[in-house]
């Protein structure tokens, strides 16, 4: 564990839109939390199996903060809410969460883009809708769980003090402007920690071979924005919480959107060829 200047840290942020805050959590707690997630993330979440939701090349663990105390605690690091409350002048709440897998791929390209904004699920249309709001203001921290050599995240240097003039969700038109403002993780060990304002524009650095990228991520915004997703604890928990850590899990406060992402069922189906074999099989049993 590190020492954390929360001053040092907030001018940081301030100036830079990001500030790396590596050693807030220890190798032995980042250990833990894979033994508990391993299982988990090796197989679709469904009907009481525990497991991974699946979208495009990524799989997301349902039920984050059910796993273990060691997961809430990094939620609810005590020099991490400091620093965002200070930073958002206000209470803050957990809003958005994941831990999540990033695979490799030829076909997936995260789009340069800013997370200042309110998540509402739409249950008539089935579909999430974003919506920018551009005096937000609050703190996003992503950790690494795994060694990332490539895929590592992107972020544009000093873009929170110009991104909220912009009425928008998405900045990949204007790469060019800022290509050599772009910071990137790549090549860090697990436990790599950055926190970054949220209207910071960024992404995950694209990448088409090498290996798996686990990740844990977590969104903290002020008391005047909404709840944000449904969080939902393992009773074994309860007991060991502080005042303050209820106040950051949100006790008490209807969830305003779901957790993203939601599954489907291509995701339980076999591959292409197992899936063709199935088919074949059952039209004998048939014939």
């Amino acid at each position: 564990m590190i020492k954390i200047n929360p001053v040092e840290i907030l001018n940081l942020i301030s100036e830079d839109g990001y500030a790396d805050l590596t050693g807030i959590i220890s190798e032995d707690q980042v250990e833990i939390i894979n033994e508990k997630i391993k299982f988990a993330m090796e197989q679709p979440h469904s009907n009481g199996q525990r497991g991974y939701v699946k979208q495009g090349c990524q799989r997301y663990l349902a039920d984050t903060l059910s796993y273990g105390k060691e997961i809430i605690d990094v939620y609810t690091n005590p020099t991490l809410i400091e620093i965002a409350e200070k930073y958002a002048e206000d209470l803050v709440h957990l809003s958005n969460y994941r831990i999540y897998s990033t695979y490799p791929s030829e076909d997936f390209k995260m789009w340069w883009h800013l997370d200042n904004k309110i998540d509402t699920y739409d249950f008539e249309k089935k579909t999430f809708i974003q919506q920018v709001v551009p005096d937000d203001k609050g703190l996003i921290f992503l950790m690494y769980l795994t060694d990332v050599v490539d895929g590592g995240v992107q972020l544009v240097k000093g873009s929170h003090k110009w991104s909220r003039k912009h009425d928008q969700e998405s900045f990949d038109h204007m790469e060019d402007e800022f290509m050599d403002d772009i910071v990137t993780f790549n090549n860090c060990p697990k436990g790599t920690f950055v926190v970054y304002d949220y209207a910071t524009i960024h992404r995950a650095k694209p990448y088409n071979g090498g290996q798996v990228r686990t990740s844990m991520f977590g969104q903290l915004s002020p008391s005047r924005m909404p709840a944000g997703e449904p969080i939902l604890l393992n009773v074994r928990d309860l007991n060991h919480l502080t005042k303050k850590q209820k106040q950051v899990l949100n006790f008490g406060n209807e969830p305003t959107t779901l957790n993203w992402p939601i599954g489907t069922l291509e995701e339980f189906l076999p591959p292409v060829k197992e899936e063709v074999s199935f088919i074949k099989k059952l039209r004998r049993l048939f014939q």
